[in-house]
């Protein structure tokens, strides 16, 4: 009976035990990281260097460009013919203490918004919820090959938590989240209006007739979506599907393929001279837009050791949709247009992203007012307007 006793008390310590052991690391953190680019000799431009980072429980500096402490353990994710790994098929990895990670992952979701789980068998089987969190840096990577000081960025970090990690200040907030007012839409002006037209007498003594009080004024319109989708290509490579017939002035491209979403591309524009067509000036305009405004989130550089410099895989966080349109203020009439906008290919959810009316700077406009000068001297003044268009977007 003693011997009884004693092993039903054993029983009921292993289990003890074990429920100890599956809340041991109730604040671990499994962090899908993007390492730069790889080492396949035949195919240099495979993006095929990754890996998990595991913490026990990591904090996150108040800086977005500090790095966390070092993870407590990493495994690199071997690629497949430099396919993403991050994808709904999943991936699989053991870290060096035996774990067993798999992570699935709608590699297409905007930042802020939960983008699949991570499952293990360790400890009776467990669960992570991950959360689209990209562009921080984490770690150093386990693949040197290329170059010696490579650094983790973060793609996807999972938690338990029903909330992604927060952003801090300086990191460029690649979601739509900020507190903002119903202000009116941002504006800028370039040149200045022209001189008001007073007839003047001609060699016959009778006025000559009065010119248009608008003549040579473009008025262009721009509206953007405050939510945003994630390129996993470079900015150029999106602009090359801007593809338009001379003769019409219209796109001829088809859709483009993202991963999770499809992008509809739209444009047309007249010609103005011999030597310039405003569909291909609003084309430019797009283009540096994306280069300089921070509603376009290129992948960032960042200082490397010995003066070198650490370059993420090409993406671009940006808006789903974005448009613009020119009119010749003399005429009332669209002279150009231009548009991407974005279907996605599963439904979304998460916050309501608002819009950030900050973002309407210098760096936006500039940019759009540098393009449409090219239609000088036909058009000689110029009307930039851009808002938000919905003011706020929910799944």
């Amino acid at each position: 009976m003693a011997i009884f006793k004693f092993a039903a008390g054993l029983i009921s310590a292993i289990g003890l035990l074990k429920a100890v052991q599956a809340q041991q690391f109730r604040n671990e953190d499994l962090i899908l990281c993007d390492c730069g680019i790889g080492d396949n000799p035949d195919h240099s431009e495979w993006s095929t260097s990754r890996q998990l980072n595991w913490y026990q429980d990591i904090t996150w500096p108040s800086s977005a460009y500090k790095y966390p402490e070092a993870p407590d353990m990493a495994v690199e994710i071997p690629f497949k013919e430099g396919w993403y790994p991050w994808v709904p098929a999943g991936a699989t990895a053991t870290m060096p203490n035996g774990d067993v990670w798999t992570a699935y992952i709608e590699d297409g979701t905007p930042d802020g918004f939960k983008a699949g789980s991570a499952v293990t068998t360790k400890e009776g089987g467990q669960i992570l919820n991950c959360w689209a969190y990209r562009g921080r840096p984490v770690s150093a990577a386990i693949n040197k090959t290329v170059n010696h000081d490579a650094i983790c960025w973060s793609a996807f970090v999972c938690n338990r938590d029903n909330h992604p990690p927060p952003r801090p200040a300086d990191m460029g907030s690649q979601t739509s989240t900020l507190t903002t007012s119903s202000a009116a839409p941002s504006t800028t002006f370039f040149s200045e209006p022209p001189h008001t037209v007073v007839p003047t007498p001609s060699n016959s003594g009778r006025p000559e007739p009065t010119s248009a009080p608008h003549k040579g004024q473009l008025a262009v319109y721009s509206t953007v979506s405050p939510r945003f989708i994630n390129w996993q290509n470079s900015w150029g490579a999106f602009i090359n599907n801007f593809v338009w017939d001379q003769t019409t002035g219209n796109c001829v491209g088809g859709p483009i393929k993202g991963q999770g979403y499809t992008i509809n591309v739209e444009c047309a524009g007249v010609k103005v001279d011999d030597d310039t067509h405003m569909t291909l000036l609003l084309i430019k305009a797009l283009r540096d837009v994306g280069l300089k405004s921070l509603w376009f989130n290129q992948n960032p550089v960042i200082p490397g050791i010995n003066g070198t410099n650490v370059t993420a895989p090409s993406w671009v966080v940006m808006p789903e949709t974005f448009t613009l349109r020119a009119t010749d203020l003399s005429t009332r009439n669209v002279v150009g247009y231009l548009s991407y906008t974005t279907k996605y290919d599963g439904f979304l959810s998460g916050p309501c992203s608002a819009c950030e009316t900050a973002r309407f700077n210098s760096d936006f406009f500039n940019p759009i007012i540098s393009a449409v000068q090219g239609s000088y001297p036909v058009y000689n003044n110029f009307t930039i307007e851009a808002q938000c268009s919905p003011w706020m977007a929910c799944a």
